[in-house]
């Protein structure tokens, strides 16, 4: 297991329910990681300004209120300390235009997961960085 499979994942999603699930659907499939949650852009910004050595990866919902998820990642890639941290989508926005807005936000963007999603999509893009 690599470096980010010692840190947290952070959860960012305006719904209780999806990151609970979300969380859920990791832990069922093996991630043994440590969680936070945020359930706005705004709070996630706050987390990962005091807690970024902590975190290893976002996953990220797009539609939130006030802050979108898109807004979010915006702030981030221009942060010299998180703007490589590993960030994927986990949107119901599953159009190609919105792929490719996504791609030109961050491009190294870790991973596009359209709800619903089942869980061995969303693990295997995690697997990736969990080596």
């Amino acid at each position: 297991m690599g470096e980010l499979s010692k840190k947290k994942i952070l959860v960012v999603d305006d719904s209780d329910l999806e990151r609970e699930l979300l969380i859920e659907v990791l832990k069922g499939s093996g991630i043994a990681n440590d969680f936070l949650q945020a359930k706005s852009g705004e709070e996630a910004i706050q987390i990962l300004g005091t807690r970024y050595k902590e975190i290893g990866m976002i996953l990220l919902d797009w539609q939130m209120p006030q802050m979108s998820g898109m807004e979010f990642m915006e702030a981030v890639v221009k942060v010299p300390q998180v703007a490589k941290m590993p960030i994927v989508m986990v949107t119901a926005s599953g159009t190609d235009e919105n792929k490719k807005k996504a791609k030109t936000v961050n491009p190294e963007l870790a991973g596009y997961i359209v709800k619903p999603y089942t869980p061995e999509a969303l693990v295997q893009v995690l697997k990736n960085y969990l080596k």
